[in-house]
């Protein structure tokens, strides 16, 4: 990304409030993978994941019903630390072609900084992990819900990493 758009993002999405720090610490996940159970009611159609980009990219899509009208595209970058992460946010938000895309705050934020679109598209960091949730299917699904339910989940591994 071009110096000039990287400040336009980090200006328009209030990066100085967010950027470097997580609600982990320095706490982080190394080698993700889905297992296919991560979203009750939807099936793991396929998934791969890219060590050859930096960062690392886990790219899966998930079915919700047989004809396959709901589908689910969920990228999970695994970054290096936090702030690694927060330059990938950044980086994301700068290819979304959508000035309708807000930063989410509040108690109900997913994530330790999180971005949407309507219902239709969430972007989180936790710690060193970036993700995207976005519709892939013909029938529009809801993505708010699924999003909160896998970063809980991110957070008890995080919590399961830390005990360790």
């Amino acid at each position: 990304m071009h110096a000039t758009q990287k400040r336009f993002v980090e200006q328009r999405f209030g990066a100085k409030e967010w950027y470097g720090r997580g609600q982990r610490g320095r706490h982080t996940l190394k080698e993700f993978s889905f297992e296919g159970s991560e979203f009750v009611e939807w099936t793991l159609e396929r998934v791969e994941r890219d060590e050859h980009t930096k960062p690392t990219a886990i790219h899966a899509m998930w079915r919700h019903d047989e004809a396959g009208n709901e589908l689910l595209a969920v990228d999970v970058f695994e970054c290096v630390s936090v702030k690694a992460a927060h330059d990938q946010l950044i980086e994301t938000l700068g290819e979304m072609e959508s000035a309708a895309v807000e930063r989410r705050s509040g108690k109900n934020a997913i994530g330790d900084v999180s971005f949407g679109l309507n219902d239709t598209m969430v972007l989180f960091a936790r710690s060193n992990l970036v993700v995207l949730f976005r519709n892939a299917g013909r029938t529009v699904v809801k993505v708010g819900a699924i999003a909160r339910s896998f970063d809980k989940m991110l957070e008890r591994r995080l919590e399961s990493e830390r005990k360790r």
